[in-house]
């Protein structure tokens, strides 16, 4: 199947579909965001790599913080009993962990540390990390949408353009970006892009939804 016909909501859009509201999740698929890593059928495409409710968070300010390592049992060693996450995606073992500024795993290559994020006042959160592999020619852009939380990128390979009512960048390969919770957002995906994402939302609400309140006005140059 031609990829370039193809639709996602956080991965490369070329022709409108409908978005799915409150009420009507829509079905995972490589295109959705929702589709589990361990289900995937092909490379391209968004897919949860990890996820956990919690009843509570640390006292702020906290920080999304990414480590790598040589294995994923190394990975696991290091998360421990803890919170946060410790998975495989774009080739290699991370964990992934909310936590303030001065957290440090008992080992592991720190990559970055994201933040401050803004938290969404809720009575539990989910976090799902997400990992995209963009195709090698994308064209189009994601719906415009929004989260009930936080969404948090770092950029592996490549390249994309984030637009919001305030700003409009381009995040490069190593850079980081923030959109906080409620904001509408439209993302231009660039030639083979690889991220991680995090999005730390209400767990009581969908963690995504569509924006008809707002439209970028300006480019997107990648």
């Amino acid at each position: 199947m031609n990829l370039r016909m193809k639709v996602c909501w956080l991965v490369s859009v070329v022709a409108p579909v409908p978005m799915a509201s409150a009420q009507t999740p829509a079905a995972p698929s490589p295109f959705t965001c929702t589709m589990p890593a361990a289900q995937r059928t092909q490379e391209v495409g968004c897919y949860i790599v990890g996820s956990e409710t919690l009843a509570s968070l640390p006292e702020g300010p906290l920080f999304w913080h990414l480590y790598t390592y040589p294995s994923l049992d190394a990975a696991k060693q290091a998360k421990g009993t803890s919170t946060g996450v410790a998975v495989e995606s774009l080739g290699k073992a991370w964990l992934f962990k909310i936590a303030p500024a001065g957290w440090r795993p008992p080992s592991g290559e720190r990559v970055s540390m994201i933040g401050p994020l803004p938290v969404p006042q809720a009575k539990r959160y989910e976090v799902r990390y997400l990992e995209t592999v963009q195709a090698a020619h994308p064209t189009g852009h994601t719906p415009v949408h929004r989260h009930p939380g936080v969404e948090a990128w770092y950029v592996e390979k490549g390249q994309h353009c984030m637009q919001t009512p305030t700003t409009t960048r381009v995040i490069h390969a190593g850079e980081t970006d923030i959109v906080p919770p409620g904001v509408p957002m439209m993302l231009t995906p660039g030639d083979a892009e690889r991220h991680v994402t995090l999005v730390l939302f209400d767990a009581d609400q969908p963690w995504m939804t569509r924006a008809a309140d707002w439209s970028p006005n300006t480019s997107c140059t990648k």
